[in-house]
């Protein structure tokens, strides 16, 4: 994963991803056909299994965003939340820096973060951000999640057009599934999507369905599927 900052904007994003997809808008017509041989060998080229999920923080207009590229695109926004980070007053090294360590309850799961001021800048990973350096290390109290810096480079610029331009190409294409929502709207739907197979079938127009075992045997499809969404469901109780 990437996080990119241009004192605007941070972007959070997995570049292999946003490399595939910047590809497939030259190597594809919009009926699906292959346009560039050239830009379509490159995108096969690239590993896949990646993640598409994409995090932006616009400072400027006060607002978060979480954007999930899959089968169909969800992309949902908020007003900006702050975090109330509390120091514990210790200090460990992480990823080479000296960091100071806080914790605090956001988005409806209580993170510890190690932030370092060797770096004065207020974002972190995905939708983390606030403290007074960069989040060079966090997790959930769960152990659901966590985040750790591997390395710090200057880019020439940040690649938040490119993925929206991808964005705006695909919206424009008949046979793409887009929800825009608020995030709470967004990822309600979103989490079912992900759960609920009968759900996912309907969205996309699949009529049953089933699959095969490596003998042939048919095995029903299950009906739902594990997902823990990072923003805690609980989160949005009463909001």
């Amino acid at each position: 994963m990437t996080l990119d900052f241009d004192g605007r904007t941070s972007f959070y994003y997995d570049d292999i991803s946003l490399k595939k997809d910047s590809l497939s808008v030259l190597a594809f017509s919009k009926s699906g056909e292959i346009a560039d041989q050239k830009a379509y060998g490159e995108s096969t080229r690239l590993p896949g299994g990646r993640t598409n999920d994409r995090a932006v923080i616009d400072f400027s207009k006060g607002q978060m965003f979480l954007y999930y590229f899959e089968v169909a695109f969800f992309d949902g926004k908020m007003p900006l939340v702050l975090p109330q980070w509390k120091t514990t007053g210790e200090e460990e090294d992480q990823s080479g820096y000296r960091c100071k360590i806080a914790k605090g309850n956001y988005l409806g799961r209580e993170w510890t973060i190690w932030f370092t001021d060797e770096i004065p800048v207020n974002v972190g990973p995905w939708l983390l951000w606030g403290a007074p350096g960069l989040i060079v290390y966090a997790k959930d109290s769960e152990n659901l999640f966590s985040f750790r810096l591997l390395g710090v480079e200057k880019i020439p610029a940040s690649s938040l057009q490119e993925a929206l331009a991808y964005r705006k190409n695909r919206e424009s294409n008949p046979g793409s599934k887009v929800f825009s929502y608020s995030m709470k709207e967004m990822e309600t739907m979103h989490t079912k999507y992900r759960r609920d197979v009968e759900y996912f079938n309907k969205i996309h127009g699949i009529v049953g369905g089933y699959m095969e075992d490596r003998n042939g045997n048919r095995i029903e499809e299950p009906k739902t599927l594990p997902y823990i969404p990072l923003i805690s469901e609980e989160y949005w109780n009463g909001r």
